[in-house]
Parts: structure tokens; sequence; C-alpha cells
């Protein structure tokens, strides 16, 4: 009589298939934490003529002191939670740093929110009121939807009635320059927020401390050595409000665990 064949063994995963899931997770965050810690390569660009009308744009919003040495661009989307995460890196650095010329370039490549929270903030520009408008909208969490938008925007001292006039009667312009930052963007080569120019450094994805004051003093030794003057910004170039805060991020978004937000689609109403 032949004897009965053993049982086949089981498998970790169908002996405990708790425990095993919860290891591949804890895993995967691991991997993610450790690709978030490596600082992402940060090529330096030629002097071409994308280069020098991104970095030369005086009709960008921005902080724009005189004096400045050495210009920081920014592309960016409110609803980016990688971009929430930089923010308070650049912030914390200009408030010590009065040399810094912070161009912002928005980019909203997240859907029709991001694309009405970028107008607004354009249009907030008109008044004096873009940085304040801007760091509420980075610091602002959850859906970024019309009456979302306006609160943050008031909050931030814009006045309202104002800034709906000004998308109505500039808001051709405000369009024109979201599509110059768009094609400027894939021009250089960048798949998504956020992005940033230090002088010639080119940083994709999270900007970390250590890596944009690494870069800011790289850039200054190349004006010197170079002999070269930061274009001086004309009178519409000027920023109508030098104060720049400390914003606090609101919590990260979903993106926040990625090191850049990729582009998802270009939406173009308005």
């Amino acid at each position: 009589m032949a004897e009965p064949e053993p049982a086949p063994r089981r498998s970790l995963i169908q002996r405990r298939p708790k425990v095993t899931l919860f290891g591949a997770l804890a895993a995967g965050l691991a991997v993610s934490w450790g690709l978030q810690s490596v600082a992402a390569p940060s090529p330096r660009l030629a002097e071409t003529p994308v280069y020098l009308a991104v970095v030369n744009d005086s009709a960008a919003p921005g902080l724009k002191p005189l004096g400045a040495d050495v210009t920081v661009v920014v592309f960016t989307d409110y609803r980016c939670g990688v971009c929430k995460l930089s923010e308070p890196v650049l912030l914390k650095r200009v408030a010590r740093d009065p040399r810094i010329r912070v161009l912002y370039k928005e980019w909203p490549i997240l859907g029709a929110d991001s694309r009405l929270a970028a107008r607004v903030a354009l249009a907030a520009d008109r008044q004096g009121k873009y940085l304040p408008v801007h760091q509420a909208l980075m610091a602002a969490s959850g859906r970024l939807d019309p009456d979302t938008v306006r609160r943050i925007a008031e909050r931030a001292g814009a006045d309202w009635p104002r800034l709906q006039s000004d998308l109505q009667q500039h808001g051709r312009d405000i369009d024109a320059d979201l599509a110059r930052n768009n094609l400027q963007a894939f021009s250089l080569g960048l798949e998504g927020t956020p992005a940033f120019l230090i002088g010639p450094y080119l940083i994709k994805g999270r900007l970390r401390e250590l890596q944009l004051g690494a870069k800011l003093a790289a850039s200054r030794r190349t004006h010197e050595s170079a002999g070269l003057a930061l274009q001086q910004p004309t009178a519409r170039g000027v920023a109508k409000s030098s104060r720049i805060t400390q914003a606090e991020p609101g919590p990260p978004a979903q993106a926040a665990s990625q090191s850049v937000t990729k582009v998802a689609r270009l939406d173009s109403r308005a």
C-alpha cells in the first residue's frame, strides 16, 4: 500500500499573509524615503536663449531686491506636495540672504484647480499681492476649488472684486504668461514640478537646504569669476511687495512621496 504524499509546504505568504504584506509595505516606504534622501543631480546649463529668457524674465512675479547677485527660478504648482515641502527651504534661505532674487514660474500641470489658483495668484500680482497670495496657497491643504481659493486670497489681503476685474481685463495676458512658462519648462527638459534654476544649476524635485546653499555658492563663484552682473529689473519687474514671510507648509499632498510630481495633464480651461 502506497504511503500518502506529504502535504505541500506552504509559503511564507500563505502562512503569514499579514506579516508579509506589512513587510512589503515597510520595504516600499524605506525605498521611497531613501530616494527622498538622495539629492537630485543638478547639471549646469549653458546660457542658451531659452535659459537667458527664463532668468531675465522681468514680468515673472517674485522677490526682486536691488543688489541681488544670484537668481533662483521656481517652476511650481499649488497642488504639488513636493513643492509645498520645498517652499519653506527657499523662504528660510531668502529670509537671511537679501541678495537672492526669486522668480516664480506658475506651471499648473495638475488640473483645473491648479490652473485656477495660478491665474488668481498672477491676477493678485497686479495689485501687489502676489507674494502673500502665493505663500497662502502654498500653505493650504486639500482642494483648491473656487470658494477655497477666494477665501485664501482674501485672507492674504487681496481685494477680490479688483482681482476678478483684473482676471476679466487681463485674462489673455495671464494665460499668455502661463503658456510661456509651459513652453520654457519643456524647453528646459522639465518633467514635472518642482524644478529650480539656481544660477545656471538645474534641480528637479525636492529642494534641500544643503543643496540650495551649495548651488548658491557655486553660482556666485561663477558670476564673480566671469565678472557678470545680474540684469536689473525694470519698473514693472520690481516686486511691489518685498516682504516674504515664513509660511508653514500644509500637510503634504499625495505626491509628496515622490521626488518630482510628474506632468499629469495640461488643462487649457480657465
